[in-house]
C-alpha cells in the first residue's frame, strides 16, 4: 500500500460511500432538470431554444471547469475540496430555486455546474489516491451503478416534482441530500493533500483556452443538427474548437506549471486508455438518443411504455455493475474492456439486422446485451484510466477522463443522430417514405446508426489489444535498471 491509503475496510466502505452520494447527485441532476425545462420555458415564457440554454449552461462550465478543478484536487486536501464542491453545488441548486428570470436561472446552473465537476474530479480522485490497487475497481463498480441508479430516477422524480410541487423542487431536492452527503464527506474523506505539488500560480491562460475549446466543441454539436454541419457558424465554431485545442495542448508543454502535466501527456497507456473512453462510449451516448425514438416511432410505444422498456438497460446495469467491477481487480482491466466492447460490436451488427422484427424481444435482448457491454466497460475502463497516471497526478488524469466521458457521450447522441437523419433521408428519396406499418421507412436510419455503433465498438476492440503492448514495455522500462 502506498502513503495514505485506507487499510481498514469500514474506512474504505465509508470512502466509497460518501463519494457514491457525490456521483448520484451529479447524474440525478442532469436528468431530473431535463425533464422540466417544458414547464420552466412556459412558467418564463421562453422558447425551447432559450429554455435549452437552463441544461447547456450547466454541462458548459461542467466539463469546460474540470481541467482547473484537476490541477487544484492535485494540490489541496481532498476533503477540503470535496466539501467546497458541495457547498457550490447546494448554493447554486438554491439560488436556481429561487431564480426570478430565466437569465438568472442559466447564470446559476452554471455555478452549480462548476460545483457538480468539482464533485465528479474529487470522486475518482480521492478513489485513486486513498483505495489500495486491489480494491479500485470494485469501487468503480460501485460508483457506475451509483450514476445509473441517479439517471433511472432521474426522469420520474424530476416528473413528479414538477407535477405534484413546482419546477422549483428539482433544485430544491438537492439541499437536504447535499447537507447529509458533507456530513459523510467530513467524517469518510481523508483530509490529506494532493501529492508534493503546490497549488501556486494556476495556468489561468490554459484553463481558458480548455474551456474555449470544450465550449466551442459542445455549441457546435448542438447547432449541428439544426444549422447543417458544413453551416458557416458550426465550420467556424468547429474550427476554433481544433485552433483551442491546439493552443492548449502546446500551452501545456511550454508552461511552468502546466494544468496536465507534460509527463502525464507523454504517458502512452495514460493517451491509449482514454482514446479507448472515447470509441468506447460514442454506443452508449447514441443509444441513449436513438432508443426512445425506435420504441416510440417503430413500435408504437407511449413514452411511459418506452420508458419501462429502456429501464431492462438501467436495472440489469445496476446488478451487473458490482460484480464486474469486483473482476476487473482480479483480471487485467483491458481484457474487460475488449471483451465489452467485442460484445457491443456483435450486439449492434445482430439488432441492426433484427430491427425490423416483430414485437419487442430484439429491443430487450439488445438493451440487456448493452447492459453486460458497458457493466464490463465502465470499471474496468476507469481504472485502467487512473492506474496508468502516477500518484501526483491523479487529479489530472480525473480531469481528462471526466472532460472526455462527457464529450464522447454527446459525440455519440450526434453522430447517432446525424447518421439516422441522412439515411432516412436517403430512404425517402428513393420512395421508401409512406406509412410506417407498412413500409418501414424508418428501418434504413436505426440500422445505419446502430452499424456505426459496432464501427466505434470495433475501433475501441482494436485499441484495447494495445493495452498489453504498453504494459509489457513500461514494465521493461522499470526493470532496465536493476538490468544494469
Amino acid at each position: 500500500m502506498t502513503a495514505g491509503t485506507i487499510s481498514d475496510r469500514r474506512g474504505r466502505l465509508l470512502l466509497i460511500g460518501s463519494v457514491a452520494v457525490a456521483v448520484f447527485m451529479a447524474r440525478l441532476d442532469i436528468y431530473i432538470v431535463s425533464i422540466s425545462l417544458p414547464t420552466i420555458a412556459r412558467h418564463f415564457h421562453a422558447g425551447t431554444s432559450a429554455a435549452s440554454w437552463v441544461a447547456m449552461g450547466y454541462l458548459l462550465f461542467n466539463c469546460g471547469s474540470m481541467l482547473l478543478v484537476g490541477r487544484i484536487a492535485d494540490s489541496v486536501s481532498a476533503r477540503t475540496l470535496f466539501l467546497a464542491g458541495y457547498a457550490i453545488f447546494i448554493t447554486g441548486s438554491l439560488l436556481c430555486g429561487l431564480s426570478t428570470s430565466l437569465g438568472m436561472l442559466i447564470a446559476c446552473r452554471c455555478l452549480q455546474g462548476v460545483g457538480g465537476a468539482v464533485l465528479v474530479i474529487v470522486t475518482y480522485t480521492v478513489i485513486a489516491r486513498f483505495l489500495p490497487a486491489a480494491s479500485l475497481g470494485g469501487a468503480m463498480g460501485l460508483l457506475a451503478t451509483a450514476g445509473a441508479l441517479g439517471i433511472a430516477v432521474g426522469s420520474p422524480l424530476g416528473g413528479f416534482l414538477t407535477e405534484q410541487l413546482s419546477w422549483h423542487w428539482v433544485f430544491f431536492v438537492n439541499l437536504p441530500i447535499g447537507v447529509v452527503a458533507m456530513v459523510l464527506a467530513w467524517r469518510s474523506v481523508p483530509a490529506q493533500g494532493g501529492g508534493e505539488r503546490r497549488l501556486g500560480g494556476l495556468d489561468y491562460g490554459g484553463a481558458a483556452l480548455g474551456f474555449l475549446a470544450v465550449a466551442a466543441f459542445i455549441t457546435a454539436l448542438s447547432l449541428g443538427e439544426e444549422a447543417g454541419w458544413d453551416s458557416a457558424p458550426v465550420v467556424a465554431l468547429l474550427g476554433l474548437c481544433v485552433v483551442a485545442t491546439a493552443l492548449f495542448l502546446l500551452r501545456q508543454r511550454r508552461a511552468k506549471d502546466p494544468l496536465v502535466a507534460r509527463s502525464l501527456l507523454r504517458e502512452r497507456r495514460f493517451l491509449l486508455a482514454n482514446a479507448i473512453t472515447v470509441c468506447g462510449l460514442i454506443l452508449m451516448g447514441g443509444n441513449s438518443f436513438l432508443m426512445p425514438f425506435y420504441l416510440e416511432l417503430a413500435k408504437g410505444l407511449s413514452s411511459g411504455r418506452a420508458g419501462l422498456v429502456l429501464l431492462v438497460y438501467a436495472a440489469t446495469f445496476m446488478v451487473l455493475s458490482p460484480f464486474t467491477g469486483r473482476l476487473a481487480d482480479r483480471y487485467a482491466p483491458g481484457r474487460l474492456c475488449a471483451t465489452g466492447m467485442g460484445v457491443g460490436a456483435a450486439a449492434c451488427v445482430a439488432y441492426a439486422l433484427l430491427l425490423g422484427s416483430p414485437g419487442l424481444a430484439a429491443a430487450v435482448v439488445f438493451l440487456t446485451a448493452l447492459a453486460l457491454v458497458y457493466a464490463l466497460f465502465m470499471a474496468a475502463n476507469a481504472k485502467q484510466v487512473l492506474e496508468s497516471a502516477p500518484a501526483e497526478h491523479k487529479g489530472a488524469a480525473s480531469a481528462v477522463f471526466g472532460t472526455l466521458y462527457t464529450l464522447s457521450l454527446l459525440l455519440g447522441v450526434n453522430v447517432f443522430e446525424t447518421v439516422y437523419s441522412q439515411a432516412t433521408l436517403g430512404a425517402a428519396g428513393a420512395g421508401a417514405a409512406g406509412s410506417a406499418a407498412t413500409t418501414g421507412w424508418w428501418l434504413p436510419g436505426f440500422s445505419a446508426a446502430y452499424m456505426v455503433g459496432a464501427v466505434a465498438c470495433g475501433l475501441a476492440l482494436l485499441l484495447c489489444f494495445g493495452v498489453p503492448l504498453l504494459e509489457k514495455a513500461a514494465a521493461r522500462r522499470a526493470a532496465a535498471p536493476e538490468l544494469l
